[in-house]
Order: C-alpha cells, then sequence, then structure tokens
C-alpha cells in the first residue's frame, strides 16, 4: 500500500492521518490514480473537505481542540497555524480547514 497525500504537501497540505489515503500501486500510480486523474485527486480532495466539516462542527476551535481532532501535537498546529487568522485565541471553522486543504475549498 502507498501512503498518499490528499492535500499534497506542495500544495499546503499536512501531515496529519485525514489527509492520507492508503492506496494500492496501481490506484496511486496508474492512469486513474490521483497524480494523473484529476478527476480522481478532485474526489479524494473534495471527500476530506467534507470529513473535516462533519469533524469541526463548532463555529470555533483553540489549537488544543484542532490538536485533540486531528491527533498530532499541538506544536505541530502552533507552527503550522502562525499565519491563519484568530480571535481571542479561537480559530474559526472555516479558515481550520481552509488551512487543512491548503488554503483553498475544492467543489465537484
Amino acid at each position: 500500500m502507498h501512503r498518499h497525500h490528499i492535500v499534497f504537501r506542495s500544495q499546503g497540505g499536512l501531515d496529519f492521518n485525514l489527509n492520507f489515503a492508503h492506496l494500492t500501486y496501481e490506484e496511486h500510480e496508474g492512469n486513474d490514480g490521483p497524480h494523473l486523474n484529476r478527476e480522481r485527486d478532485l474526489e479524494l480532495k473534495t471527500d476530506l473537505q467534507e470529513e473535516l466539516f462533519e469533524l469541526f462542527k463548532e463555529d470555533s476551535y483553540t489549537i488544543e481542540e484542532i490538536s485533540r481532532l486531528l491527533g498530532k501535537s499541538k506544536r505541530y498546529f502552533e507552527k503550522h497555524f502562525k499565519r491563519v487568522p484568530m480571535a481571542a485565541g479561537r480559530y474559526k471553522r472555516e479558515e481550520i480547514i481552509k488551512k487543512l486543504m491548503g488554503g483553498k475549498f475544492y467543489f465537484r
């Protein structure tokens, strides 16, 4: 199995479990894989985005809550969320998801 970043690091993707798809070699590297097939890439990205909207149901979150929900250290997210707008120590739901999606939203 290949571990594939759904939102590629080159696109601003981060290392957290939901951003990984476990694909066979053919699913990953074949003609229908996300690197060669824009439709498949977009399918994986929009599925991830929907999952994140389901996970983050509240209007805002602290960095500790983000860390807990995504299973990575607080320090990891502090480093990557430095430029994400926040108010009173809380990040808006949409800003969190936008950051996790590499700075943009995807639509099918």
